[in-house]
């Protein structure tokens, strides 16, 4: 028998969280307590978030305001994925900007395309994302500017949202959600509005690109409202958004190949399960990599949110609620084990 499992970090008890590479190892000790006999296959990966690169393994580069880990062979030309500097958990537009800038020059004097991953989840950046492009002047100029820059550079943008940048699904209804009767609430989010659809109304006009399939226009394309409108600014400079983040990091890290033709069961280790979490997580993602070999997927987080027709929607079997903590996780991992596990 053999288990794939896919950890991410885990609510622990309190401000902090219990890292994804601590998330393993207490898995896999718990699951080794009470199933020594199977075959698990753990990975480690990231949220989809600004700090994803936190759970790759392999040394840090720094470029201008950027932090790299090589995702395979970074310094002979493979891809990188970029984390802020520090211990910063949102992206500094400004900062972005010099480590792409800094990524772009050297790919230019080395003569090579360079492959980078940006993932920004689905929180907010640290400041107008339009930073990116430049201060000052014009948008479509700065825009412009920039892209011509780093067009050595494939970059790769993870969301965690289908959000577009526009209109009533856009990143302004985010900010009423659930405070419409709020009228500064109200107001900020059509002040944002504004300003964007301004900005949109000259970007894509210079940046979108005629499509067979779905929206022509930049801002209506799906993920571009991610981090307040800077994956919408990274899309412009030519990034490539990917909505499923954890879908993308899965595959680098090689779960698909791990699940091939002989895995037994599939299990996701998810921060939170909501009916957002679900649909943008890793149970959903890992449930899409195992179907192809009817392999079921089990999902176990701190607090499940969602019933069974959700779960069914998600191509998942069960999700199992354990609680927050390292103890809590420890204890579900094992009851997971002896409810999913054969004895040879």
């Amino acid at each position: 028998m053999r288990v794939v499992m896919v950890c991410q970090e885990w609510d622990a008890n309190g401000p902090f969280s219990v890292s994804a590479e601590s998330a393993q190892e207490i898995s896999m000790l718990a699951w080794g307590t009470a199933a020594p006999h199977v075959d698990v296959q753990s990975f480690a990966i990231g949220d989809g978030g600004p700090r994803s690169a936190d759970a790759v393994a392999g040394s840090r580069t720094r470029v201008g305001g950027v932090e790299l880990v090589a995702l395979d062979t970074f310094l002979t030309g493979g891809a990188a994925i970029a984390a802020p500097k520090g211990t910063a958990t949102r992206w500094n537009p400004l900062d972005l900007a010099s480590g792409l800038l800094g990524l772009a020059a050297a790919a230019r004097s080395g003569g090579r395309r360079q492959t980078v991953v940006v993932p920004v989840g689905n929180g907010n950046c640290a400041g107008d994302a339009t930073g990116l492009w430049g201060v000052g002047g014009s948008w479509v100029k700065n825009m412009a500017a920039m892209r011509a820059t780093l067009d050595v550079l494939d970059i790769v943008v993870l969301t965690t949202t289908d959000r577009p940048l526009l209109g009533f699904h856009g990143m302004s209804s985010a900010l009423r959600d659930g405070r419409e009767a709020d009228a500064a609430v109200s107001l900020a989010a059509q002040t944002q509005e504004d300003r964007w659809t301004a900005i949109a109304r000259e970007v894509d006009a210079e940046a979108s690109r005629p499509m067979l399939v779905g929206a022509s226009r930049m801002s209506d394309q799906p993920g571009t409202g991610a981090a307040t409108g800077l994956a919408y600014c990274l899309a412009a400079v030519g990034g490539r958004l990917v909505t499923d983040a954890a879908g993308y990091l899965m595959d680098t890290a090689g779960v698909r190949a791990a699940i091939g033709d002989d895995a037994t069961v599939a299990v996701a280790l998810a921060p939170t399960l909501t009916p957002t979490t679900l649909d943008h997580g890793v149970a959903s993602s890992l449930a899409r990599a195992a179907s192809a070999a009817a392999v079921p997927v089990v999902a176990v987080a701190p607090e499940v949110h969602v019933g069974k027709r959700d779960l069914m929607a998600a191509g998942v079997a069960a999700a199992y609620e354990a609680g927050h903590g390292e103890d809590a996780l420890g204890d579900q991992i094992r009851r997971v084990a002896q409810t999913w596990t054969r004895l040879n």
